[in-house]
Protein backbone atom coordinates (compact mmCIF):
# COMPACT_ATOMS: atom_id res chain seq x y z
CA UNK A 1 0.00 0.00 0.00
CA UNK A 2 1.51 3.31 -1.02
CA UNK A 3 1.90 6.28 1.28
CA UNK A 4 -0.55 9.17 0.98
CA UNK A 5 2.50 11.46 1.00
CA UNK A 6 4.72 10.56 -1.99
CA UNK A 7 7.64 12.48 -0.53
CA UNK A 8 7.66 10.15 2.47
CA UNK A 9 8.75 7.31 0.16
CA UNK A 10 11.89 9.14 -0.95
CA UNK A 11 15.11 8.09 0.74
CA UNK A 12 17.57 10.58 2.15
CA UNK A 13 17.34 14.28 3.01
CA UNK A 14 15.92 16.76 0.48
CA UNK A 15 18.47 18.32 -1.88
CA UNK A 16 19.34 21.93 -1.27
CA UNK A 17 19.33 24.27 -4.22
CA UNK A 18 22.75 25.46 -5.31
CA UNK A 19 23.20 28.58 -7.42
CA UNK A 20 26.12 27.22 -9.44
CA UNK A 21 28.22 24.13 -9.97
CA UNK A 22 31.39 26.22 -10.43
CA UNK A 23 31.87 27.66 -6.95
CA UNK A 24 34.58 30.27 -7.39
CA UNK A 25 35.56 30.48 -3.72
CA UNK A 26 35.82 26.75 -3.05
CA UNK A 27 39.58 26.26 -3.25
CA UNK A 28 39.70 22.77 -1.82
CA UNK A 29 39.43 23.70 1.84
CA UNK A 30 36.56 21.97 3.58
CA UNK A 31 35.40 24.70 5.93
CA UNK A 32 32.58 27.08 5.18
CA UNK A 33 34.41 29.81 7.03
CA UNK A 34 37.22 29.81 4.44
CA UNK A 35 34.81 30.63 1.62
CA UNK A 36 33.03 33.23 3.75
CA UNK A 37 36.33 34.98 4.51
CA UNK A 38 37.12 35.25 0.78
CA UNK A 39 33.60 36.47 0.00
CA UNK A 40 33.81 39.06 2.77
CA UNK A 41 36.86 40.53 1.04
CA UNK A 42 35.19 40.64 -2.39
CA UNK A 43 32.03 42.26 -1.06
CA UNK A 44 34.13 44.87 0.73
CA UNK A 45 36.26 45.62 -2.33
CA UNK A 46 33.67 45.50 -5.11
CA UNK A 47 30.36 46.42 -3.51
CA UNK A 48 31.09 48.50 -0.42
CA UNK A 49 33.92 50.56 -1.93
CA UNK A 50 31.44 52.40 -4.17
CA UNK A 51 28.44 52.40 -1.82
CA UNK A 52 27.33 55.59 -0.08
CA UNK A 53 26.61 55.64 3.64
CA UNK A 54 23.10 54.32 4.21
CA UNK A 55 22.82 52.83 0.71
CA UNK A 56 20.77 49.64 0.49
CA UNK A 57 22.87 46.57 -0.34
CA UNK A 58 21.95 43.39 -2.22
CA UNK A 59 20.38 40.55 -0.27
CA UNK A 60 22.36 37.49 0.78
CA UNK A 61 20.70 35.54 -2.05
CA UNK A 62 21.66 38.17 -4.64
CA UNK A 63 25.27 38.22 -3.40
CA UNK A 64 25.39 34.43 -3.50
CA UNK A 65 24.26 34.46 -7.12
CA UNK A 66 26.68 37.22 -8.09
CA UNK A 67 29.75 35.56 -6.58
CA UNK A 68 28.85 31.92 -7.27
CA UNK A 69 28.53 30.64 -3.72
CA UNK A 70 25.84 29.36 -1.37
CA UNK A 71 23.45 31.57 0.56
CA UNK A 72 24.90 30.27 3.81
CA UNK A 73 28.38 31.42 2.76
CA UNK A 74 26.93 34.83 1.92
CA UNK A 75 25.15 34.98 5.28
CA UNK A 76 28.37 34.26 7.20
CA UNK A 77 30.37 36.76 5.11
CA UNK A 78 27.84 39.52 5.67
CA UNK A 79 27.74 38.77 9.39
CA UNK A 80 31.53 39.32 9.47
CA UNK A 81 30.99 42.77 7.96
CA UNK A 82 28.24 43.49 10.50
CA UNK A 83 30.61 42.60 13.34
CA UNK A 84 33.21 44.97 11.87
CA UNK A 85 30.55 47.72 11.72
CA UNK A 86 31.18 48.06 7.98
CA UNK A 87 27.52 47.34 7.23
CA UNK A 88 24.33 47.48 9.26
CA UNK A 89 21.25 45.29 9.32
CA UNK A 90 17.76 46.17 10.50
CA UNK A 91 14.96 43.64 10.72
CA UNK A 92 12.42 44.28 7.97
CA UNK A 93 14.58 46.95 6.31
CA UNK A 94 17.48 44.94 4.93
CA UNK A 95 21.22 45.59 4.81
CA UNK A 96 22.86 48.97 4.28
CA UNK A 97 26.38 50.41 4.05
CA UNK A 98 27.84 52.28 7.00
CA UNK A 99 30.08 55.31 6.60
CA UNK A 100 33.60 54.39 5.49
CA UNK A 101 36.78 55.88 6.99
CA UNK A 102 38.17 58.88 5.14
CA UNK A 103 41.04 58.14 2.75
CA UNK A 104 43.55 60.37 1.03
CA UNK A 105 45.50 60.03 -2.18
CA UNK A 106 48.68 61.59 -3.52
CA UNK A 107 49.98 61.94 -7.06
CA UNK A 108 53.31 61.29 -8.64
CA UNK A 109 54.32 58.95 -5.87
CA UNK A 110 55.21 55.29 -6.19
CA UNK A 111 55.41 52.96 -3.23
CA UNK A 112 57.29 49.76 -2.69
CA UNK A 113 55.97 47.29 -0.13
CA UNK A 114 58.79 45.76 1.88
CA UNK A 115 58.43 42.83 4.24
CA UNK A 116 60.90 42.21 7.05
CA UNK A 117 62.10 39.50 7.26
CA UNK A 118 61.77 38.89 3.49
CA UNK A 119 60.27 35.51 2.57
CA UNK A 120 62.66 32.97 1.09
CA UNK A 121 62.12 31.39 -2.34
CA UNK A 122 59.08 29.08 -2.20
CA UNK A 123 58.83 29.72 1.53
CA UNK A 124 55.06 29.32 1.43
CA UNK A 125 52.33 26.71 1.26
CA UNK A 126 49.75 26.60 -1.55
CA UNK A 127 46.49 25.75 0.20
CA UNK A 128 44.03 26.05 -2.66
CA UNK A 129 43.76 26.60 -6.42
CA UNK A 130 41.07 26.50 -9.08
CA UNK A 131 40.22 27.91 -12.48
CA UNK A 132 36.67 29.08 -12.99
CA UNK A 133 34.70 30.40 -15.95
CA UNK A 134 32.49 32.42 -13.60
CA UNK A 135 33.79 36.00 -13.39
CA UNK A 136 31.48 38.11 -11.20
CA UNK A 137 30.25 41.24 -12.97
CA UNK A 138 31.53 43.62 -10.24
CA UNK A 139 35.04 42.25 -10.93
CA UNK A 140 34.75 41.74 -14.70
CA UNK A 141 34.11 45.43 -15.40
CA UNK A 142 37.67 46.17 -14.24
CA UNK A 143 39.29 43.51 -16.45
CA UNK A 144 40.13 43.47 -20.16
CA UNK A 145 37.02 42.70 -22.19
CA UNK A 146 38.64 39.53 -23.59
CA UNK A 147 38.92 37.91 -20.13
CA UNK A 148 36.81 34.75 -20.13
CA UNK A 149 37.83 33.01 -16.90
CA UNK A 150 39.84 33.46 -13.74
CA UNK A 151 42.41 31.60 -11.66
CA UNK A 152 41.82 31.84 -7.92
CA UNK A 153 44.42 30.55 -5.47
CA UNK A 154 45.59 31.02 -1.91
CA UNK A 155 48.95 30.79 -0.18
CA UNK A 156 50.23 30.98 3.37
CA UNK A 157 53.65 32.66 3.46
CA UNK A 158 56.00 31.37 6.12
CA UNK A 159 58.33 33.62 8.08
CA UNK A 160 61.05 31.78 9.99
CA UNK A 161 58.94 28.65 9.64
CA UNK A 162 55.78 30.22 11.08
CA UNK A 163 52.68 31.28 9.11
CA UNK A 164 52.92 35.06 8.89
CA UNK A 165 50.78 36.01 5.87
CA UNK A 166 47.66 34.66 4.20
CA UNK A 167 47.14 35.78 0.59
CA UNK A 168 44.27 35.14 -1.82
CA UNK A 169 44.89 35.87 -5.52
CA UNK A 170 42.37 36.60 -8.30
CA UNK A 171 44.03 36.38 -11.71
CA UNK A 172 41.92 37.20 -14.82
CA UNK A 173 42.80 35.08 -17.87
CA UNK A 174 42.38 35.82 -21.56
CA UNK A 175 41.73 32.97 -24.04
CA UNK A 176 45.44 32.49 -24.81
CA UNK A 177 46.61 32.74 -21.19
CA UNK A 178 47.58 29.43 -19.57
CA UNK A 179 47.93 29.26 -15.80
CA UNK A 180 47.78 25.97 -13.89
CA UNK A 181 48.29 24.75 -10.34
CA UNK A 182 52.07 24.49 -10.82
CA UNK A 183 52.17 28.16 -11.86
CA UNK A 184 50.51 29.10 -8.57
CA UNK A 185 53.70 27.88 -6.89
CA UNK A 186 55.88 30.29 -8.91
CA UNK A 187 56.49 34.03 -9.00
CA UNK A 188 53.18 35.36 -10.31
CA UNK A 189 54.68 38.70 -11.35
CA UNK A 190 57.22 36.93 -13.57
CA UNK A 191 54.33 35.17 -15.30
CA UNK A 192 52.35 38.41 -15.70
CA UNK A 193 55.29 40.27 -17.20
CA UNK A 194 56.97 37.44 -19.10
CA UNK A 195 54.42 34.93 -20.34
CA UNK A 196 51.33 37.19 -20.38
CA UNK A 197 53.13 40.26 -21.74
CA UNK A 198 51.88 42.79 -19.18
CA UNK A 199 54.47 45.56 -18.81
CA UNK A 200 55.11 48.59 -16.57
CA UNK A 201 52.79 47.28 -13.89
CA UNK A 202 51.74 49.48 -10.98
CA UNK A 203 49.87 48.63 -7.79
CA UNK A 204 47.25 50.42 -5.69
CA UNK A 205 47.20 49.34 -2.06
CA UNK A 206 44.84 49.93 0.81
CA UNK A 207 45.93 48.86 4.29
CA UNK A 208 43.48 48.56 7.17
CA UNK A 209 43.29 46.81 10.52
CA UNK A 210 41.09 43.74 10.85
CA UNK A 211 40.47 41.05 13.45
CA UNK A 212 41.29 37.43 12.67
CA UNK A 213 38.14 35.45 11.94
CA UNK A 214 37.92 31.71 12.58
CA UNK A 215 39.33 30.79 9.16
CA UNK A 216 42.26 33.23 9.19
CA UNK A 217 43.10 32.41 12.81
CA UNK A 218 43.41 28.72 12.01
CA UNK A 219 45.54 29.24 8.88
CA UNK A 220 47.82 31.78 10.58
CA UNK A 221 48.07 29.79 13.84
CA UNK A 222 46.79 32.63 15.98
CA UNK A 223 43.74 33.39 18.13
CA UNK A 224 40.35 34.53 16.87
CA UNK A 225 40.17 38.30 17.28
CA UNK A 226 43.93 38.84 16.93
CA UNK A 227 44.62 42.17 15.15
CA UNK A 228 45.89 41.66 11.59
CA UNK A 229 46.95 44.01 8.83
CA UNK A 230 44.62 43.63 5.85
CA UNK A 231 46.29 44.65 2.58
CA UNK A 232 44.20 44.97 -0.60
CA UNK A 233 46.36 45.18 -3.73
CA UNK A 234 45.18 45.92 -7.28
CA UNK A 235 47.79 45.45 -10.03
CA UNK A 236 47.24 47.47 -13.22
CA UNK A 237 48.69 48.06 -16.65
CA UNK A 238 49.51 51.69 -17.62
CA UNK A 239 46.07 52.14 -19.20
CA UNK A 240 44.39 51.21 -15.91
CA UNK A 241 43.27 47.68 -16.83
CA UNK A 242 43.39 45.37 -13.81
CA UNK A 243 45.60 42.30 -14.35
CA UNK A 244 45.55 40.87 -10.81
CA UNK A 245 43.94 41.42 -7.44
CA UNK A 246 45.16 39.93 -4.20
CA UNK A 247 44.16 40.26 -0.56
CA UNK A 248 46.59 39.67 2.27
CA UNK A 249 46.21 39.17 6.00
CA UNK A 250 49.43 39.80 7.90
CA UNK A 251 50.43 38.92 11.45
CA UNK A 252 52.03 42.08 12.81
CA UNK A 253 53.72 40.17 15.65
CA UNK A 254 55.80 38.19 13.13
CA UNK A 255 56.11 40.44 10.10
CA UNK A 256 56.81 44.15 9.78
CA UNK A 257 55.43 45.98 6.73
CA UNK A 258 56.85 49.26 5.44
CA UNK A 259 55.79 51.45 2.52
CA UNK A 260 58.64 53.42 0.99
CA UNK A 261 57.31 56.18 -1.29
CA UNK A 262 59.39 57.75 -4.06
CA UNK A 263 58.84 60.26 -6.85
CA UNK A 264 57.44 58.87 -10.07
CA UNK A 265 58.11 60.10 -13.59
CA UNK A 266 56.56 63.53 -14.18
Amino acid sequence: MSSENPSADRAGPPRRRSFTDAKMLDLGQHRRQDEARRLRDLVSAFLLSSAASGERLPSDEEIAREFSCTRNTARIAMQMLVQENTIGRTAGQGTYANARPLTWRTDRLLDQLKIDPPPLDHDYVLIGWRETSDVPVPMAVHFDESVDRMAVFERVILHKGLPGSLRTYYLPLRPADVFDRADANDDVFDILEGRFGHERLTADRQITAISADLSAAELLSTEVGTPLLFIETTVREPGGTVVMIYHGRQRSDLVRVALEPSRGDL
